[in-house]
């Protein structure tokens, strides 16, 4: 029987990011997990913003997750020796109107609301008109496929990744230990995703899953500024040469994988509103993000002390991740106090 100090249940991107956390502090650790189970990681855009752009105030806890994220990040490049992280600008189209408020807003944010900056059409010819944005600083972009990809690969070949579906029926919760399939330890962690709410021993967790597409083009040109994405209505992200990827949307209520045409012409509709060139689709995806109350769910079951879940990450994981599970890893390792605002216990009031 193989013991490890963790288990961790799931591979999308909380899981990953967790059982990097844990090799970096020589934590011995296993993944169980069948990646085919769950989209949403592995197609997602992988931006992180620190702004809201509704009112144009900074997201939760910015600048410390942006300081967390970026050598988080770059560390993982160093082992995998693979390119996975992009410095990257936001250009946020503002009409007159909100211009004012981008300028006022400028003077609260200087660190990440920076100038407005006009796009001529006669020097971007693909544009339909000229253009006025404001700029977002500090931004950035994470391939998480590749992230996925090559992080299964790397935890494969130490013997910690375990390919196969978790049936929770045939966990053993013994007083000091838990065990599964052969694998002992001390402690396992979920990190589920959407199908959290099929976990028996989580039941009391209520999620607010969104379904988001994504469409793929490919350009004959480019068509914006190196490392930039456009934002207005929807995101326009490079995604290698001449490829761009389109969206999002939240949908509340057809929870599926399964991507639909008139979300596709939607965000079509919305590039050409924009740009006037030949285009063709190569791509288009469909997830379903794990959202909760617009804050991660970390911690221990108030209950089973030996199980721990970590959840909830929404649109924000890229960012959200990082700083989640080295509060996780500093709880399990030193019992570290797990701030109210993202403890699971909140859920078993």
């Amino acid at each position: 029987m193989k013991s490890v100090k963790c288990i961790i249940v799931g591979s999308g991107l909380s899981g990953i990011a967790l059982a990097w956390e844990l090799y970096f502090r020589k934590v011995s650790f296993v993944i169980i997990s069948n990646p085919t189970l769950s989209k949403s990681s592995l197609i997602a855009p992988g931006v992180w913003n620190p702004i809201v752009f509704k009112r144009l105030n900074p997201t939760w806890n910015a600048s410390l997750l942006i300081k967390t994220l970026i050598p988080f990040y770059q560390k993982i490049e160093n082992i995998l020796q693979q390119p996975l992280i992009t410095s990257l600008s936001i250009f946020h189209i503002l009409n007159s109107e909100e211009e004012k408020f981008w300028k006022t807003k400028t003077e609260y944010y200087p660190n990440y609301l920076k100038e407005i900056v006009e796009l001529d059409k006669k020097n971007y010819h693909h544009l339909k008109n000229s253009i006025k944005f404001g700029v977002v600083e500090q931004c950035g972009r994470l391939n998480t496929s590749e992230f996925i990809y090559h992080s299964l690969s790397f935890f494969q070949s130490i013997n910690a990744f375990v390919e196969q579906k978790f049936f929770h029926d045939n966990l053993i919760i013994k007083s000091n230990s838990v065990e599964y399939d052969n694998i002992l330890a001390e402690k396992i962690i979920f990190c589920e995703g959407h199908l959290i709410s099929q976990n028996p021993l989580f039941k009391n967790i209520v999620l607010k899953p969104a379904k988001g597409e994504i469409v793929e083009i490919e350009t004959e040109t480019s068509i914006l500024p190196e490392n930039t994405v456009l934002h207005k209505g929807i995101n326009i992200i490079p995604n290698g040469k001449n490829r761009y990827l389109l969206g999002s949307n939240y949908e509340w209520n057809h929870l599926n994988e399964n991507t639909t045409e008139e979300i596709k012409d939607k965000f079509l509709s919305a590039f050409e509103e924009i740009f006037s060139c030949k285009y063709q689709v190569i791509g288009h995806y469909a997830g379903i993000r794990p959202a909760a109350d617009r804050r991660p769910i970390v911690g221990q079951h108030p209950e089973y002390k030996l199980l721990l879940v970590l959840n909830g990450m929404g649109t924000k994981g890229v960012m959200l991740a990082p700083y989640s599970v080295q509060v996780l890893v500093d709880y399990i390792l030193n019992n570290t106090p797990i701030d109210n605002e993202i403890d699971v216990r909140r859920f078993f009031k």
